[in-house]
C-alpha cells in the first residue's frame, strides 16, 4: 500500500469541517481525516478496512464504479447531494464534491462531504412554508382585490412571508456556488508534485503552501457564515480599507488565474468607506471568477482583469471590475442580475451570484452596481458610501 508523505498538508485537512477521504481505483482507502470519522461513528481504521465499495454502497446517485470512471477515465468533477449510512445504519444526507488527485504521479480519487442534514431540514421548511403561502394566495386572492385598500398590512404581510420563502430556497442554492476557495486549495495541494520533481520542497516553500492553504480555508469558512447570516438584521456596518479587502481576495485568485494565463491589476489609493467588508469580498471574487470565466470561454490569449479605484465624491468611491473578454451580448446584458439568469451550463452558474452582488451593494451598502460593455469587455462599476447613510 503506497503511503502519502505530505504531512503538513493532511493536517491541513484535519482542521477543514469537511470529511476527506483520499482512494485508488480499487476502493483501497490511503487516508481518512478525522471529521468523516465523527460524522461517520466510524474509527479511522475500521473505515479504511470497509474499503470505499461498502462505504458509499448507500449512495443513490453514483456507484463507487461509476464515481472512479468518471473522476479518474474522463477527468470529471462530481458535485451532488446524497446520503451516507453511519456506524449504526442510519442515512445522514451530505453533500459531495468527488475528482481526481495526483500523489507522486499516481491517480488517486479525493472525496469530499459535509454533514447537510441541518440544510434538508431548512428545505423542507421552506417547501412547507411555501405551499401555505400558495394555499393562503389562493384563498385571499379574491378579497385581496376587493378590499386591498382595507388590508393592505394583511397584503405586506404577504409579501414578507413571500420574501422569506424565497430567501430559504435562494440559500439553498448559494450552498453549491461557495466552491471557487476549493478549487485553489485543490490546485496548491496538486502543485507539490511540481515542487518535489524541481527540489523546491524547503522550509520557505512549505512555509508558504501551509499560509495560502490556511488563508484559503479559514476564507472560505468565514464567507459561508457571512451568508448564512446575510439576511439577520443584527449585524452592524463598519468603516473598512477598500484596498486592503480587495487584495485580500487578490491573495486568493492570483495563483489560479495565472495557471489560466490571466492578469489581475489593482489600482487606486486605500480609501476608508463603510459596510460589511466580508459580503464586498464576496462580490468582488464573484466578479473576478466571472471575468475569469468569460476570458477562458472566448479564449482571449493573454487574458486581462484591471480593478480600478476611483474617488467619485466626498460621498462616494468607486471600484470597477474589467475585462478583456469580448463583452456581454447586448440582449442580454440587462437581464444579468435577475436571480436565477444564467448563460452557464449545468452546475457551472445558478444565475445567483450577480443578483446577490447587487443585492448586498444596493440594499445593504447603500451603494449601486452597475454593467456596461467597455473596450471589448464588460465593465462592472461599482459604488460605495465613505460615510454612514
Amino acid at each position: 500500500m503506497n503511503h502519502i508523505n505530505f504531512k503538513d498538508e493532511l493536517r491541513l485537512i484535519e482542521q477543514v469541517p469537511y470529511g476527506f477521504l483520499i482512494m485508488n481505483r480499487n476502493g483501497n482507502i490511503f487516508y481518512v481525516n478525522k471529521f468523516a470519522c465523527e460524522v461517520l461513528g466510524y474509527e479511522r481504521f475500521e473505515i479504511i478496512e470497509k474499503g470505499a465499495e461498502n462505504l458509499f454502497n448507500s449512495l443513490k446517485k453514483y456507484k463507487f464504479n461509476d464515481i472512479v470512471y468518471r473522476t479518474l477515465d474522463l477527468n470529471e468533477k462530481l458535485s451532488f447531494d446524497d446520503v451516507l449510512e453511519n456506524c449504526n445504519a442510519t442515512k445522514i444526507p451530505v453533500e459531495i464534491t468527488a475528482g481526481k488527485f495526483l500523489v507522486i504521479s499516481e491517480p488517486m480519487i479525493l472525496i469530499m462531504f459535509q454533514d447537510i442534514i441541518n440544510k434538508v431540514q431548512v428545505e423542507r421548511i421552506v417547501s412547507q412554508r411555501q405551499k401555505e403561502i400558495e394555499d393562503l394566495n389562493k384563498s385571499l386572492e379574491e378579497r385581496i382585490q376587493i378590499e386591498i385598500k382595507k388590508n393592505m398590512e394583511k397584503d405586506q404581510l404577504l409579501i414578507q412571508q413571500s420574501k422569506m420563502a424565497e430567501m430559504g430556497d435562494m440559500m439553498s442554492k448559494i450552498a453549491h456556488q461557495w466552491r471557487q476557495p476549493l478549487n485553489t486549495l485543490s490546485l496548491a495541494v496538486q502543485d507539490i508534485e511540481e515542487a518535489f520533481y524541481h527540489n523546491e520542497l524547503d522550509e520557505k516553500y512549505m512555509k508558504n503552501f501551509i499560509d495560502i492553504s490556511m488563508e484559503n480555508i479559514k476564507f472560505m469558512s468565514k464567507t459561508i457564515d457571512d451568508f448564512r447570516n446575510f439576511f439577520k438584521l443584527s449585524k452592524t456596518k463598519e468603516i473598512f480599507k477598500l484596498k486592503d479587502a480587495i487584495e485580500d481576495i487578490l491573495k486568493i485568485i492570483t495563483a489560479q488565474l495565472k495557471d489560466h494565463k490571466i492578469s489581475i491589476y489593482l489600482y487606486g489609493e486605500n480609501y476608508d468607506v463603510v459596510g460589511y467588508p466580508n459580503e464586498f469580498k464576496q462580490v468582488i471574487l464573484n466578479l473576478a471568477n466571472n471575468a475569469k470565466d468569460a476570458i477562458l470561454e472566448k479564449k482571449i490569449e493573454n487574458g486581462l482583469i484591471e480593478i480600478r479605484i476611483n474617488n467619485l465624491s466626498e460621498k462616494f468611491k468607486e471600484v470597477s471590475v474589467q475585462d478583456n473578454g469580448g463583452g456581454i451580448p447586448k440582449n442580454i446584458i440587462d437581464k444579468i442580475f435577475e436571480p436565477y439568469f444564467t448563460t452557464k451550463d449545468g452546475i457551472k452558474g445558478t444565475g445567483i451570484g450577480l443578483y446577490m452582488s447587487k443585492t448586498i451593494i444596493e440594499e445593504n451598502m447603500d451603494g449601486s452596481l452597475l454593467v456596461e460593455n467597455y473596450n471589448n469587455g464588460a465593465r462592472f462599476r461599482i459604488s460605495i458610501p465613505c460615510i454612514q447613510i
